[in-house]
């Protein structure tokens, strides 16, 4: 054993220090007290008190180095705590070690901060960056708020003073939750005995009351203070003193929220633990990870939902705060397990947040909407900064998905080409101007990305005014009456151009009626039935939802395409056209269209609707949608009477020109459909125009996928008619149009 200790003392002192700065100092002295206090844990024996000895001259010789980088008082106090600490290692003392090893940390803690302060004030971010990182850290954060405003002072937005507040609330707001913490640990290691234990949590809160003494002092007056220290000397021998401090504490917070910062954030405490549990459900399933995008969003907004607990802690009551802190924890660890019991947890702290703030913090959506999606492109940009791109690509998307449903599906009713176009900007936006995606995955930063940022933050608070504007009864049903118009045009075009087409080629429309009377009124069904599930459809995936628009219109088109290409099959006689139009526009071909289209349009239109009804009473909207339906069934009466009018033949190839331009329309919503669900990548393009009109009612976007998925739609459509016109000029015949005689 002793050449085994000699060998390891041998190895440790050869191995060079790396502690040449105050944080890798500071580094090495907690792990190496950690290590430490491991050890007296351990039966003493020559062997270990060697290793002990050796490591505690690791760390003194370490803070040696550092010592100076620190202000003098500062140092002087980290130097006798050191002293204390390596009194009771070398006695053996394993109480005293554990309660000087917390106070040092706290002592460090300290120094660290007032240094960190200097370097904000100063403006030297590179300074600034490293004392921070000579902290606690909230329970569960990421990027933090204290974090993204050193980075904001570096890029120049934002100057010292406020950066410096935004560090102080964050230190001082996880000092006090830290505290509060050790109080709660150290009456239960009192209770079951652990004296080693307990003794290291009042080292913890004697270390954390050093740190906050100035906000302390402030809080609770000098009288108070006093009376503390005085619970502070009792509690080392009778742990009901414990109880008192925590009396004596119970008020206290560093940084006070205003009545309105508290009912904002226990909103979005509300909403967080909420879409937590939502997007686990959607991303787990059976113990594994199905969609990843859906899981990491679940754990930002778990992570967030904690933060914001640490902030709300000190204005709760005790045991609350207690009990949905153990909440997020446990919903962490089943996370991390991808365990099955995550909505029990949810529900429960869903149930004490209500029971705490009241129903006032289940408010309306886009509101929550608006603020977070524009916090989550503030943090986009200091990350991208950071050269984070992976954190910065999780808040475009998580950005998105406050986008989308929540303002999106109020804002297309009112203004479809604004909202099309805020939607692109957060994807892949223009060849002229990228948007974030197309930013974000060429890791371009610098003024591009920060211009784009300042025009999706403009185009929200527009949104937002055209949101907040209150409809007319009369400006209800024009936009009621807009919505079922625009998106039953589609629908309506399609069946009767078709039935339009088979009846001018003599088919009897009987063999077609029940398919199509069917299909229509299950389509039509469906979406009544996702209007009465209208929660639960908001609560769909926002990259899963546009999947499946995209996926529904991809496969209506290819239906589509498949009849148009058997009704303009070759052919020299009616009778045996017929014949071959009879086998491909079968009534289930015919029934699937009806389906598809009429499903498809009605999905989204529950969605417009459920978000029009939101701002407006029921009789003007259903007085709109009466209209607008009216006059796209009237599209379609045109189309149908019209055939009455016109010869067959020249009947017949309008029909077929409006069945194919309707479902290159449908290719294109398709491809754009995917290309949103990050399905498909997406290349704008500068040859083709980009225009909102072009994009809402045509289906045409200057993007190259969704325009090559239309051009060979058009080439699939057209190479039968130009098979046959070349046929004819090869027997130099005249072409006999579509084959009708």
């Amino acid at each position: 054993m002793r050449c085994l200790a000699a060998l390891f003392m041998l190895i440790l002192s050869t191995v060079p220090l790396r502690a040449e700065t105050p944080w890798e100092a500071s580094g090495l002295i907690r792990a190496e007290t950690g290590r430490i206090e491991r050890l007296l844990y351990r039966t003493p024996s020559t062997a270990r008190d060697d290793e002990l000895k050796t490591r505690l001259m690791l760390i003194e010789t370490s803070w040696s180095k550092v010592a100076a980088e620190f202000e003098a008082g500062e140092a002087s106090a980290v130097a006798a705590a050191l002293a204390a600490y390596g009194a009771a290692v070398r006695q053996g003392d394993a109480n005293q070690a554990a309660r000087w090893r917390q106070r040092l940390w706290g002592r460090v803690l300290t120094g660290a901060r007032s240094r960190l302060f200097e370097a904000i004030t100063a403006n030297e971010t590179v300074a600034a960056t490293n004392w921070l990182t000579i902290r606690d850290y909230a329970r569960a954060s990421g990027d933090t708020a204290a974090a993204l405003a050193i980075q904001a002072l570096g890029d120049g937005t934002l100057s010292p003073d406020p950066a410096r507040k935004i560090v102080e609330a964050e230190l001082l707001t996880v000092a006090a939750s830290e505290l509060r913490l050790a109080l709660t640990r150290a009456a239960n290691n009192a209770q079951k005995g652990f004296a080693t234990q307990y003794a290291g949590d009042l080292g913890r809160i004697e270390g954390l009351v050093a740190y906050l003494e100035d906000s302390l002092s402030t809080e609770l007056g000098s009288d108070s203070m006093a009376a503390l220290a005085a619970n502070f000397e009792r509690a080392q021998t009778d742990p009901d003193a414990i109880a008192a401090i925590a009396a004596q504490l119970a008020g206290y917070a560093p940084v006070r929220l205003s009545p309105e910062d508290r009912a904002r954030r226990a909103t979005l405490l509300r909403r967080f633990v909420a879409l937590a549990a939502e997007e686990y459900h959607k991303g787990v399933r059976g113990g594994v990870v199905r969609i990843p995008f859906e899981y990491n969003e679940a754990r930002v907004f778990r992570d967030r939902a904690a933060m914001i607990l640490g902030d709300l802690a000190p204005q709760m009551e005790d045991a609350a705060a207690a009990r949905l802190g153990d909440l997020l924890a446990r919903m962490r660890g089943e996370f991390e397990a991808k365990g099955d019991a995550v909505e029990p947890l949810a529900s429960e702290a869903l149930a004490l947040i209500d029971a705490e703030f009241g129903a006032s913090v289940d408010r309306d959506g886009v509101a929550i909407a608006f603020e977070q999606a524009t916090a989550a492109l503030d943090e986009l940009g200091l990350m991208a900064h950071a050269g984070d791109w992976d954190g910065a690509e999780m808040k475009r998307l998580e950005a998105y998905s406050w986008f989308d449903p929540d303002i999106e599906q109020r804002l297309v009713p009112r203004a479809p080409a604004m909202a099309m176009r805020l939607e692109a900007r957060f994807w892949e936006g223009a060849a002229t101007r990228p948007g974030l995606g197309a930013l974000i995955a060429r890791q371009q930063g610098g003024a591009a990305l920060t211009t784009e940022i300042a025009a999706i933050l403009s185009d929200l608070e527009a949104a937002r005014a055209r949101i907040e504007i209150r409809l007319s009864a009369f400006g209800a049903v024009l936009q009621s009456a807009g919505i079922i118009f625009r998106e039953g045009l589609e629908a309506v075009l399609i069946l009767a151009a078709l039935v339009a087409a088979l009846k001018a080629e003599g088919l009897p429309p009987g063999r077609f009626r029940v398919p199509i009377t069917g299909a229509v009124m299950l389509a039509v069904g469906g979406s009544f039935a996702l209007w009465a599930g209208a929660r639960w459809i908001f609560s769909i995936a926002t990259l899963t939802r546009e999947a499946l628009e995209g996926g529904t219109a991809l496969v209506a088109a290819a239906v589509l395409v498949m009849l148009i290409v058997g009704l303009t099959a070759t052919g020299g006689h009616v009778t045996a056209f017929r014949a071959r139009l009879s086998g491909v526009a079968s009534p289930m071909s015919v029934g699937l269209l009806a389906f598809l289209v009429v499903f498809r349009e009605g999905f989204e239109t529950v969605l417009f609707y459920e978000a029009l009804l939101a701002d407006t009473a029921p009789l003007p909207v259903m007085a709109g949608l009466t209209l607008g339906g009216a006059a796209a069934l009237g599209a379609g009466w045109v189309v149908l009477a019209s055939g009455r009018r016109l010869p067959i033949g020249i009947f017949f190839k309008a029909t077929t020109v409006l069945l194919s331009f309707l479902a290159v329309m449908l290719m294109g919503a398709g491809i754009r459909g995917l290309q949103t669900a990050a399905l498909v990548g997406a290349t704008p393009v500068t040859w083709f125009p980009d225009a909102d009109w072009m994009q809402i009612w045509l289906g045409l976007f200057p993007v190259a996928e969704p325009l090559a998925a239309q051009g060979l739609v058009l080439v699939l459509i057209l190479a039968l008619p130009a098979r046959r016109f070349l046929a004819d000029i090869a027997r130099k015949t005249p072409a006999s149009g579509y084959g009708v005689e």
